[in-house]
């Protein structure tokens, strides 16, 4: 059937926030097709199997396969993972963004995740904190917002990596000390800071205590409206972290604390920033064009992945 025929039977107007069928042959919106056109020509193989696994049937252990290539011999991920951090070396940082991949293709292995485990907790404090890197970090190319960054094990992103590690379903004793720890902090006294709030959701969605969870997120419902760097205005061109970042599908453990209408009014917006060549931007100066491309692939999968979920495209 083509496109017109459908619309006269069905009424659709926008055959850019679509599918349609052909002969039996699902195609894809225009909004998602120049994505997929972007990412084939720019982005890098993580991000391209990530398209493949959420939107084409992929098995899922193609992702696996690809972030553990990053994984060094200590069990921790570097090589620029996190594409504005360019060193080889492990670091927690990368190790979040990796296992975060993980996360969002749907995949678990629990030799991976011990092993991740393992690293984490030679690097953590006593109380299992971690930095968001090492000094090693500082010995390779960084992005300007992470030259001056302090070293020191905190809650974030200790609680991002524990949520994470919970989400595969491992058990091990750095991830028990590690989640107490940042439980607690978080309770007694809640970072004011949208960053750090987003690992709690992140603790809160997987953590088994489900009792825990919803503490949390009593928590973050309180402190998220004064937070800074946290984005309630979608005409806003200030970079912060919007209600899709906290509430990435309609069945996310905060997706209470906004209402539709501000969730539609950052779909309308993130809608909106398609570019041209069909890849999304990014807000802030990457350390150099192969860093800029590879956080363009990523942002650009956390943006069709956010529209597909609501319904959008």
């Amino acid at each position: 059937m083509d496109p017109l025929t459908y619309e006269r039977m069905f009424g659709i107007l926008d055959i850019s926030i679509i599918f349609y069928l052909d002969g039996g042959r699902v195609h894809m919106s225009e909004t998602l097709a120049t994505a997929r056109s972007f990412l084939l020509t720019h982005a890098r193989l993580l991000e391209r199997r990530l398209f493949e696994v959420l939107f084409e049937g992929a098995h899922p252990a193609l992702v696996g396969n690809v972030v553990r290539a990053y994984q060094n011999s200590d069990g921790g991920l570097g090589h620029a993972l996190e594409p504005d951090v360019r060193c080889p070396e492990s670091q927690p940082l990368l190790t979040s963004f990796g296992l975060g991949a993980l996360e969002e293709a749907g995949y678990r292995n629990l030799e991976f995740a011990t092993s991740i485990c393992n690293y984490l907790q030679s690097v953590s404090d006593k109380k299992g904190l971690v930095p968001f890197f090492l000094k090693s970090a500082n010995q390779s190319p960084l992005a300007s917002h992470w030259m001056h960054s302090t070293v020191s094990p905190g809650f974030n992103p200790t609680a991002e990596l524990c949520g994470l590690l919970h989400y595969q379903g491992v058990e091990h004793e750095w991830l028990s000390v590690a989640t107490e720890t940042c439980c607690e902090m978080f309770v007694k006294e809640p970072p004011l800071e949208a960053h750090a709030l987003l690992c709690a959701v992140r603790l809160a969605e997987y953590i088994p205590d489900k009792a825990m969870a919803e503490n949390l997120l009593d928590v973050i419902a309180t402190a998220l409206p004064r937070a800074s760097f946290f984005k309630l205005d979608a005409a806003s061109d200030a970079y912060g972290l919007t209600p899709l970042h906290f509430a990435r599908k309609p069945g996310s453990i905060s997706r209470p604390l906004f209402t539709q209408s501000q969730i539609d009014n950052h779909l309308e917006v993130l809608t909106k920033q398609q570019l041209p060549d069909g890849g999304w931007p990014i807000s802030w100066e990457a350390p150099g064009p192969a860093s800029e491309l590879e956080w363009r692939g990523r942002v650009t999968i956390e943006a069709i992945c956010r529209l597909s979920a609501y319904g959008i495209i």
